[in-house]
């Protein structure tokens, strides 16, 4: 089964993207949830944003992302997995810098980039009319820009990237994301 992940800053996009390719390959892929909503959404603690919290916090998304990829690797017969982000973003949000936080999961970034076939990066929409804030999301268009750009940089390596820029209308990047996917199921 081959991996995608659907990365980039708050708001860009990647929800509803999953949905939209649901509704497009239907059982010819498998949906992976975001950690982070769900570990939030069900009421971790996120009162301060001290490191304690970001650590203890990122600790668990990153297992979680693991252990939702390799539930839907062993329950799902689909040809590709689309995952709503990837083990690698948490390492923006970690309060002591990337390197750290590879150290910290007993893991690698060339081990994590190694665990996708692809990756779709969805930068925030530029104007802040199109930026939406949820129960989870807790910053500003301008804290999205700069997690985008921390993002950005942090996949960068990845030998299968594409990258879709804010200015690009939603059913652009739409359009975008279907023919891509369709171009990996054919493969």
């Amino acid at each position: 089964m081959k991996k995608i992940v659907l990365t980039g800053g708050p708001s860009g996009g990647k929800t509803t993207a999953l949905s939209i390719l649901k509704e497009t390959f239907g059982n010819k892929i498998a949906l992976v949830q975001e950690a982070a909503t769900l570990v939030y959404s069900g009421g971790f603690p996120r009162k301060d944003n001290s490191p304690i919290h970001i650590e203890h916090a990122q600790n668990i998304i990153f297992y979680t992302v693991h252990q939702l990829e390799e539930l839907a690797e062993r329950t799902s017969d689909a040809k590709i997995m689309v995952c709503d982000r990837g083990s690698i973003d948490g390492a923006v949000y970690w309060p002591h810098g990337p390197e750290d936080f590879f150290k910290a999961m007993h893991s690698s970034l060339e081990a994590e980039l190694a665990r996708y076939d692809a990756v779709i990066h969805l930068s925030p929409p530029p104007e802040k009319d199109f930026y939406q804030a949820t129960n989870v999301r807790t910053e500003n268009l301008q804290q999205a820009f700069e997690i985008d750009d921390k993002i950005l940089k942090i996949w960068e390596k990845h030998p299968n990237r594409l990258v879709i820029p804010r200015e690009k209308h939603y059913f652009e990047k739409a359009e975008i994301i279907k023919n891509f996917v369709e171009n990996l199921i054919a493969q």
